[in-house]
């Protein structure tokens, strides 16, 4: 290179920091600085309205998780349109949270599904309450529906994956229960695209059927084994379940068992730094591992009468940890509360799954397969059914601005669609001129054949940017069904997504989300994370009058920091995202 030539490159070079901060300022729309106040900082006049938020003395801005949030009025320099755009915050998390981490930004309207979402949040899905692993979602919607895919079958006989699939170490993990043979039981299997799945060993040597609860906690995946079929766990002599850790390949650590007695074992969580598990049948309660190892009951729940608890589903909100099945009580690390039962009839009642929608906790159940909305103490409010004919509800999900749910007995997906209204996407089961049989048949005690007949939804959870079901049969046993479409995985993409499917570690990490084009690009620590398939920009109109939320949107109130929210009318470099995320808060 010629001397002259290298000179200039020099200097360029040398001047790049100082043209990067000057290009910072063009095209801001909106930037929060959040410290001291929530006024907009770009000269647009956006500022922001605060509701609760921290933000006294200079400090940066401290979300509850509970009720604050900041909203932006919505104004015509923050419409995104069908352009580009990016925003760039820091956020703060701690290590040990009793809540979801929930929504950074919001400008989402779910009466027309159109807007974009930003959060964080953990994998948890199915009966498991949410684990230690937390991972970024980023998408847009303009009212717009994929198709479904179908993922193959993690295990080649098995009739049943797991209400527990969850996303490790940047990869989707699924358990399944029974098989063909004995070997086919309790095994994990870890997704390696199309429908390719690999077999991460055989948990455990004692008789249990299957895997149930996955769930991540202090940084490692943690399966518990189980045998759920309630329709012969009594009869052949199974053994308790138990914990495992992951320890790589097909090699799993034992921790012990949560019961001396209890076989079936349906939910796990992450809460206050221990690991819960919870179960029955001989007696209903929920344990947790100790410092030294051991495992120590946390409360045994009454099994009869208007109280009962058998513990089925696990939701961690606003600092107490959920547990139902058909009631529901909450733990604040001390004391167990009674919280109510989330809909009617009392007497039939089952809940079978929990999750967090709109800073509520929201609940699925049977025979009817309501959901409903937990509204404090023991006060609930439904929210509609899920399927025409939905019986249980075993998973529930917010995916890219929306609440998707899974019912029995035709293996079905529905959309919320606000009130008490929900759309179905897909029946996965439901073979020409079926009509599955009512669960009030015989008294509200269908036979054991009739149940046989059903299948469910066992599990929703997001990986790669898009929704992953599972499917299994009623009971989970393979004398039952046969291993066709019950057993197997689906995915489905709404709107545009993409996911940091690795963990997002605690402290102060920068996230910036792009439009750039046909693509959505996600960047972790000014490092470029996740990018989505290409779109077509003309269909993807996010023009709404909504308001801009800063810690709220449609999954919970965020908890944790943040501080220097910015937004842009154009797609940043990857050169100005780095000179952003190398300002770490002080």
């Amino acid at each position: 290179m010629h001397w002259l030539s290298l000179l200039c490159v020099l200097l360029l070079v040398a001047a790049c920091p100082q043209a990067v901060n000057a290009a910072l300022s063009e095209g801001l729309v909106g930037h929060w600085k959040l410290q001291g106040d929530c006024r907009d900082h770009s000269g647009n006049g956006n500022h922001g309205v605060n509701h609760g938020v921290g933000l006294g003395n200079g400090q940066h801005g401290v979300f509850d998780g509970q009720r604050a949030f900041i909203e932006v009025p919505a104004s015509n320099s923050l419409q995104l349109g069908t352009g580009n755009f990016s925003f760039s915050v820091w956020i703060h998390t701690e290590a040990q949270v009793d809540d979801a981490i929930g929504d950074v930004l919001d400008c989402y309207d779910p009466s027309i599904r159109r807007g974009i979402t930003l959060s964080v949040n953990s994998s948890a899905s199915g009966y498991q309450s949410q684990g230690t692993d937390r991972h970024v979602y980023f998408g847009i919607d303009n009212a717009k529906l994929g198709e479904w895919e179908d993922c193959g079958r993690p295990s080649p006989t098995s009739p049943y994956v797991f209400n527990s699939m969850v996303v490790f170490k940047g990869r989707l993990y699924a358990a399944t229960s029974e098989g063909a043979t004995e070997a086919d039981w309790r095994h994990v299997y870890r997704y390696e695209g199309g429908k390719r799945w690999m077999d991460c060993g055989r948990v455990g040597d004692r008789r249990n059927t299957g895997v149930g609860p996955l769930v991540v906690h202090q940084g490692a995946l943690h399966a518990v084994t189980t045998t759920y079929d309630w329709t012969r766990v009594r009869e052949d002599g199974f053994d308790p379940g138990r914990v495992y850790r992951y320890a790589g390949g097909t090699n799993w650590v034992d921790l012990g068992a949560p019961s001396a007695a209890n076989r079936t074992l349906n939910c796990a969580a992450s809460f206050m730094g221990k690991l819960y598990v919870g179960g029955g049948p001989k007696s209903w309660g929920v344990s947790a591992i100790q410092d030294d190892g051991s495992w120590k009951e946390s409360i045994q729940f009454p099994m009869k009468g208007s109280r009962k608890c058998f513990p089925h589903t696990m939701s961690r909100h606003n600092g107490r940890l959920f547990v139902g099945w058909p009631s529901v009580y909450s733990f604040d690390g001390r004391e167990w509360r009674y919280a109510g039962v989330p809909s009617e009839p009392e007497s039939t009642l089952q809940t079978h799954s929990l999750a967090i929608f709109q800073g509520h906790l929201i609940a699925g159940t049977w025979p009817l397969a309501k959901v409903a909305r937990h509204l404090g103490e023991e006060k609930w409010e439904e929210l509609g059914r899920v399927g025409e004919d939905g019986t249980e509800v075993n998973s529930l999900l917010v995916y890219n601005g929306a609440l998707y749910g899974g019912s029995i007995p035709r293996a079905e997906i529905c959309r919320y669609d606000g009130k008490t209204q929900w759309t179905s996407l897909r029946r996965f089961h439901s073979p020409a001129g079926w009509t599955p049989v009512p669960p009030t048949e015989n008294g509200g005690n269908p036979t054991r054949e009739q149940v046989a007949e059903w299948s469910r939804v066992t599990s929703l959870t997001v990986h790669r940017g898009r929704l992953f079901a599972s499917i299994g049969n009623c009971t989970s046993s393979s004398k039952d069904s046969p291993a066709d479409i019950r057993g197997t995985v689906h995915s489905l993409e709404a709107g545009k997504c993409v996911s940091y499917d690795e963990e997002l570690a605690p402290g102060w990490r920068h996230l910036t989300a792009v439009r750039h084009a046909n693509r959505l690009r996600l960047y972790v620590d000014g490092q470029l994370a996740a990018e989505s398939s290409a779109f077509n920009p003309a269909e993807f109109d996010l023009t709404t009058r909504r308001p801009l939320r800063l810690g709220f949107g449609q999954t919970d109130y965020f908890n944790g920091k943040m501080s220097d929210m910015r937004a842009y009318n154009r797609a940043l470099t990857n050169e100005e995202i780095r000179s952003l995320a190398d300002a770490k808060p002080l």
